[in-house]
């Protein structure tokens, strides 16, 4: 009977975990069982799958259902995900949609062990509170069939690999990472800055050596060649699209603050390289704010936690075309956060700041519905129905859940701090 009481709380997670997986399954692969889906993005990928398998890697770049249908990732995913060239549409789509259930229900069982490997314990509603905290995200990320549930994921097993002893193992997370989008090269930054540069060597050496090869596989008459590619089109790409409607990234939100681009909403009138540059000023003090600060006496093992999900959270604002389903990628950062505040209700009510962060990352995810909007009686903003996008909520939910985490994160260390100065000085010491 005391077994069954003390394992009640994995029961119910696991049961929340299962039911979780049974309204995504119904939601996604199975309705598109039923009907004739159109995944945007995947058919970009199914393209690519399309044109490797029939010899066309050196035109991996080209354009594919569009001229602004580009494939952006490095040639290793080429190669990976060119299995896809085999199947049809529909097919393609219902298994998609399968794997990216099965990564969600990843991220989050991960999620789990990495704070309970930490001593952050864990609430059994945290995956549903985490899911619902993002689910328009995630509807968009599965409707679309993107991999930035993927991206989160990868960061995540970085960041299991590091604090578990599995040196490269954790390499291979970073360099996939890194390869799918060039944003976790904050998690590089951040290890060079903290002096380990044994990881982040050997992530460097695994970036290098895997798309090398990638690359000699798909063109073997120029994998340089094939790579600068790469390179050519993430930078004409990113720059023409940073300040459309619908990027929702760092850059995106002080352009609506600080450009005149005709929704009124901005207080200055900088060019386009002025706001560049405050966001960046503006980023540098966020990812400062992250790793110089050393903490005395040296923080608990749960500061490697926090750290990891705040460079998460940065390296998806810091996304030049960061979309609505890029913020999917915030699965893990949101559990960690809401799993402490679960699991520490009192010291959250008696922190303004924690409790302010706390609120405002309700009061922002429920904003990324259209419903709510309609419910007040807004229905478009200068014709742009998707008001969440023109008043910059995700960034905003983001900017948030990063405040929750530095405030969690000075939490944790005053309280190792007075744990450590409550302890009985060392017998050999105290003369």
């Amino acid at each position: 009977m005391w077994n069954l009481l003390a394992q009640r709380p994995r029961i119910l997670e696991r049961a929340c975990l299962t039911l979780l997986g049974a309204v995504f399954l119904i939601r996604f692969p199975i309705h598109f069982a039923l009907t004739q889906p159109y995944l945007m993005t995947f058919e970009v990928y199914r393209a690519v799958a399309e044109r490797v398998l029939d010899g066309g890697g050196a035109a991996l770049y080209d354009p594919t259902l569009s001229a602004t249908a580009l494939f952006k990732y490095a040639p290793l995913w080429a190669l990976a995900w060119a299995p896809l060239g085999w199947l049809t549409p529909r097919a393609g789509a219902i298994l998609w949609t399968a794997v990216g259930v099965a990564l969600l229900l990843a991220t989050l069982a991960l999620s789990a062990r990495l704070c309970r490997r930490h001593g952050i314990r864990v609430h059994p509603l945290a995956a549903a509170a985490a899911v619902l905290l993002l689910v328009r995200p995630l509807t968009a990320e599965l409707l679309n069939g993107q991999v930035n549930i993927l991206w989160g994921l990868l960061v995540l097993a970085f960041l299991l690999g590091e604090t578990s002893g599995r040196p490269w193992p954790a390499a291979l997370s970073l360099a996939l990472a890194v390869s799918l989008k060039l944003p976790a090269l904050i998690v590089f930054a951040y290890l060079l800055v903290r002096r380990r540069f044994a990881s982040a060597g050997r992530a460097a050496l695994l970036f290098l050596v895997l798309n090398l090869a990638a690359a000699w596989a798909l063109a073997p008459a120029g994998p340089l060649t094939l790579l600068g590619s790469w390179w050519q089109t993430l930078a004409a790409s990113g720059p023409d699209r940073a300040f459309e409607i619908g990027s929702q990234s760092l850059l995106a939100l002080m352009g609506r603050l600080l450009r005149a681009d005709g929704y009124g909403f901005n207080v200055l009138a900088l060019s386009d390289g002025a706001v560049a540059a405050v966001t960046a000023v503006l980023a540098a003090a966020l990812f400062a704010a992250v790793c110089l600060p050393r903490a005395r006496p040296t923080p608990g093992p749960a500061r490697a936690v926090f750290d990891g999900a705040l460079l998460a959270v940065l390296m998806v604002l810091s996304s030049p075309t960061c979309w609505v389903a890029t913020y999917s990628a915030l699965l893990w950062p949101a559990f960690v956060a809401l799993a402490l505040l679960a699991a520490t209700p009192r010291a959250t009510l008696r922190r303004p700041s924690l409790l302010f962060g706390a609120a405002a990352l309700a009061i922002f995810s429920t904003l990324t519905h259209a419903k709510v909007w309609r419910f007040f009686g807004v229905l478009a903003i200068k014709g742009e129905t998707y008001v969440f996008e023109v008043l910059m909520i995700l960034p905003l939910l983001g900017l948030s859940l990063a405040w929750c985490l530095l405030s969690q994160r000075r939490l944790l260390t005053g309280a190792a701090a007075a744990t450590r100065q409550a302890e009985p000085p060392v017998s050999g010491r105290s003369r």
